[in-house]
């Protein structure tokens, strides 16, 4: 190994060694993961089929109940139906409830007796134990009844036994009571045990009045009230205000029988559910802000419309740090079920607080994120929160609290590296020296000697350069306008361009169309007079009945021709190469 090299390889090993004396600083952004948290909410509706609720249409009013709350509540409820009377004559599993089951329910056979903790039983079986709340709903009269007094009195014993089994469970009974003057209500046994709520039909209320106070004041629904009104038809548009919620429902709760029922609006899908007094659509990830929504009713009525938005928002956090200002930086993301930034909403944008160790703090929004500056001059512990107003929607969100650690940076100070750079200059300095003296002496060594070859670098070659020859002959075959434009021709002869493009070509011709891609289409001179051309873009050019390929040259010679297709087929213009006579030149 030569003298030079090592020097080289020994020069290389120290510039590694010092860049290891350099401090490297690292600003980084630490994500926080938040996990989701799902709590399951769950009621099952027992309805009473005994005889004794055969009167004045009450069976179908309670059918109307628990179909419209099943179809009405948010994802986070999970709703189940029995049908009971000594035995249970239909059931409904958690997620099943639809309008087949609606219809369904009208053809169930009111018969016999009734002893309610044959359902109470079922029910109990069924809930979810992880449920973080579980609910009975009984819509009935409240008879319990069996064929003589003892065994009426065996069923009581029996379905208060289980009441206070279901109370151990932590699970609430509520009734929709339908009075009966020939019968006691022993059903509120129940109510009164598990402290749920009882509302009596008749007590200036319908049950449809019951069910929506049910829906909003019980198990407290956010909703938007859209109106009230008596009349026999009517159409409205709703403005949802954003397309941010995974659904929005119409719930139309009326005093008379619902004739039809339309929602019109884009989105992903539309699910209806329609009884004899009330009915809802539901839209899956609405895709406009207005819908449409139209209803007549058999007779004249009162009529109250509601809407139920859902949300699913998630929250995420990080933080930076800038050493010029001394600041921090929390950036806070809250996106919804799509993954889109809701802070991009100017609706929801409003309602939605960033609070840092409890206290409200002011941001600003760049690109759907909330830029939250925080001045320490330590390291601290901040708990950073989000607070969503519902504002009368239903929102659902992913923790949204969470504690970020604040880290100051130590800040060294900068070593002097004035003395160490005039070593390194003045060692590479040396090191080109020796390097240049040594090309020297091997040259003057390689100079005497006998039969040396000297090999010179060779220059590249150079390419020929054409001028364009001869003219173009230009024709309009099919326009997308209704004008005329007669043929043209073009001299090409002595054009000092390097190239020309189509579209040069056709503004001299006069056509005055937005011809896509014409610019891509560029010709220069060739050998023997040929014009080339090659197609950049995605006009189709035609040669011969042969479509010829992007991206390739090609040559016209004299008398040869092609036709240029632009616009899906919406333009046709053909080009004749010709040659020209001198005298024409």
């Amino acid at each position: 190994m030569g003298k030079v090299e090592k020097i080289t390889i020994k020069l290389a090993m120290l510039f590694i060694g010092l860049s290891l004396l350099f401090p490297a600083r690292v600003l980084a952004a630490e994500k926080n993961e938040i996990n989701e948290i799902t709590e399951k909410k769950q009621i099952i509706f027992l309805l009473d089929a005994s005889k004794s609720m055969q009167g004045d249409g009450q069976w179908i009013e309670a059918a109307d109940s628990a179909c419209m709350i099943a179809s009405a509540l948010p994802k986070e409820y999970e709703v189940a139906l029995l049908v009971y009377n000594t035995e249970i004559v239909y059931e409904e599993d958690f997620g099943n409830i639809n309008q087949k089951t609606r219809h369904a329910l009208e053809t169930v056979e009111l018969q016999g007796y009734t002893t309610p903790a044959v359902g109470l039983e079922t029910a109990a079986d069924m809930f979810n134990s992880a449920a973080a709340d579980k609910r009975v709903v009984f819509i009935s009269d409240g008879e319990i009844s069996l064929r003589d007094q003892s065994e009426t009195e065996t069923a009581i014993r029996q379905f208060e036994n289980m009441v206070d089994q279901i109370a151990e469970q932590g699970i609430k009974i509520d009734m929709f009571a339908i009075p009966n003057d020939k019968t006691e209500n022993e059903v509120s046994y129940g109510t009164k045990v598990t402290s749920g709520e009882q509302y009596t039909v008749g007590e200036n209320q319908t049950i449809e009045e019951i069910t929506a106070k049910y829906l909003f004041q019980t198990l407290q629904i956010e909703k938007i009230e859209l109106g009230e009104a008596v009349s026999g038809e009517g159409n409205m548009t709703v403005d949802l205000q954003d397309t941010y919620m995974q659904n929005a429902k119409i719930l139309l709760v009326s005093g008379e029988n619902i004739e039809d029922f339309h929602v019109a609006g884009q989105c992903e899908s539309l699910n209806m559910l329609q009884g004899n007094k009330f009915a809802v659509a539901e839209l899956e990830n609405p895709l406009e802000r207005q819908i449409t929504m139209d209803y007549s009713l058999e007779n004249r009525g009162n009529v109250h419309t509601y809407l139920i938005k859902e949300y699913f928002l998630k929250a995420d956090m990080e933080k930076s740090y800038t050493s010029e200002e001394g600041t921090f930086t929390l950036k806070v993301y809250v996106v919804n079920h799509q993954e889109k930034p809701v802070l991009d909403s100017e609706t929801l944008k409003d309602s939605i607080s960033v609070l840092i160790n409890g206290k409200e703090a002011s941001y600003r929004v760049e690109n759907g994120t909330a830029m939250v500056p925080y001045q320490t001059d330590e390291t601290a512990k901040v708990n950073v929160e989000i607070a969503i107003q519902s504002s009368g929607n239903v929102v659902h969100y992913i923790k949204t609290a969470d504690t970020v650690e604040l880290t100051v940076p130590v800040v060294e100070e900068e070593p002097d590296y004035t003395v160490l750079w005039i070593v390194i200059i003045s060692l590479c300095a040396v090191v080109l020296l020796l390097s240049v003296l040594y090309e020297r002496k091997k040259q003057k060594k390689n100079d005497g000697e006998t039969g040396s070859i000297i090999i010179e670098k060779s220059e590249p070659p150079v390419l020929p350069k054409y001028d364009f020859s001869g003219q173009l002959a230009v024709y309009l075959l099919k326009g997308e306008q209704e004008d005329d434009i007669p043929p043209c021709s073009i001299k090409l002869f002595g054009k000092l361009r390097k190239s020309i493009s189509f579209d040069w070509i056709k503004d001299r011709c006069g056509i005055d169309y937005k011809l896509s891609d014409a610019d891509k289409i560029r010709f220069t001179g060739g050998k023997d007079h040929a014009l080339c051309f090659k197609n950049s873009g995605y006009a189709t050019i035609v040669k011969e009945n042969q479509i010829l390929k992007r991206e390739r040259k090609y040559s016209l010679y004299y008398g040869e021709k092609i036709l240029l297709i632009f616009n899906n087929g919406g333009t046709e213009i053909e080009l004749h190469y010709k040659n020209m006579k001198p005298s024409e030149r």
